[in-house]
């Protein structure tokens, strides 16, 4: 049987990987599919492993608290390079456009192991927005044998850089099958449920983290955010704190320990299945996130996103979201317009339809089988050729 190799090592990265692990798992045996875990978010992510119950088989635990982005990129590369000469697998796949995808593949790359790139194609053509993943997604495209892009879009977008269509299939996003999943059994614990019991206050949920905003963004958005927090006193905005230090340093300087701002609730990250029990219940989201682009949509919430370009520009052309930009100038506007007007019920359908209503996975699953036997097939024949002329 082959041997199958998958990477994560982030938070996103496992929640959309956990079900084409156990697609693959079925397919080909959990003996001959290897969940490796770089480590690469440590807190969020072993939250989201014991949220989605899946199993680990080796985890390099990289993360240090001063990681830069070209240590963490040399590190993975280094210890994927050594584990995978001595363990080699059939093939390699990676997610997304994370240090350990970018690592994963060109570890693949330079051992001549075919490389399967799920959520491949998504674009912003800025190669700083958002920094570095746009740049690591594009190179990504360059070393990949098997491209599983998550919309037409996206797949257009890839067959314009030159990449051959017949390497390419849509299969819908997979972390969209955990979202499913999750929404299947509610947290009965979720500490904000009694929100909407009988009050008339909206709920509101916030997610920034990007590294980019971080030289300034998040400060002004802070700012924005504490006008629109004053203009709607009547509504609960919610902020799960990204465990990174520079953005809680960003955030706490803002909105200090007992402030003023008392409809503002800074919160711990919250497990995977808490998040998502709080998104059925949010009104609104603002967000800078990649995965609450496509999970909000889902759900039917608007999301507000506080970046200046989008690489999923489906949910701006079907009124579920709005770009305010990276300094989120006019929040304030924004919130009111979003929590008076719902997205019509007709473009959350097509969302979820172009999302793959939770069964990505087993489409993710079926090409990689595919993408194996033609291998197998391919050697085969070579290897045929070359006994009959030698």
């Amino acid at each position: 049987m082959s041997k199958i190799a998958i990477i994560a090592g982030t938070r996103p990265e496992l929640i959309k990987l956990a079900p084409v692990v156990r697609a693959l798992d079925i397919l080909f045996g959990k003996e001959n599919v290897t969940f490796y875990c770089t480590g690469q978010h440590r807190k969020l992510l072993d939250q989201a492993v014991d949220s989605l119950n899946i199993h680990v088989d080796v985890d390099f635990k990289l993360m240090t608290n001063t990681q830069s982005s070209a240590d963490i990129h040399k590190r993975v590369l280094t210890v994927l390079e050594k584990e995978f000469a001595q363990n080699r697998p059939e093939i390699l796949i990676v997610q997304g456009d994370t240090a350990s995808a970018f690592a994963g593949a060109m570890s693949g790359f330079l051992l001549n192991i075919p490389v399967v790139h799920v959520e491949a194609g998504l674009r912003t053509h800025d190669l700083t927005n958002p920094w570095p993943e746009e740049g690591l997604r594009q190179m990504i495209a360059r070393i990949t044998s098997l491209h599983l892009a998550p919309t037409d879009q996206a797949k257009d977008n890839l067959v314009k850089e030159g990449i051959h269509s017949d390497t390419i299939h849509v299969v819908g996003n997979p972390g969209i099958d955990s979202l499913v999943l999750a929404r299947q059994e509610p947290n009965a614990q979720f500490l904000l449920k009694p929100v909407k019991g009988g009050t008339k206050e909206k709920l509101i949920l916030i997610t920034m983290h990007r590294r980019e905003a971080l030289d300034g963004d998040l400060d002004q958005f802070c700012v924005e955010l504490a006008k629109t927090i004053k203009q709607h006193s009547d509504n609960r905005f919610v902020w799960p704190l990204h465990p990174n230090p520079k953005v809680r340093e960003t955030v706490r300087r803002h909105f200090p320990e007992g402030s003023k701002h008392l409809n503002l609730q800074l919160v711990e990250p919250l497990p995977y299945q808490e998040m998502i029990t709080m998104l059925d219940y949010a009104d609104l989201v603002i967000s800078d996130s990649g995965g609450m682009q496509e999970e909000a949509p889902y759900c039917g919430v608007p999301i507000i996103v506080v970046r200046d370009v989008t690489e999923r520009p489906e949910i701006i052309d079907l009124g579920l979201g709005c770009l305010i930009g990276s300094q989120a100038k006019n929040l304030s506007e924004a919130v009111t317009n979003h929590l008076s007007v719902r997205p019509q019920s007709s473009a959350t359908e097509k969302w979820q339809k172009i999302q793959g209503h939770g069964k990505a996975a087993d489409r993710v699953a079926e090409h990689i089988v595919n993408f194996v036997n033609q291998n197998q097939k391919n050697a085969y024949k070579h290897n045929k050729h070359r006994h009959k002329t030698a």
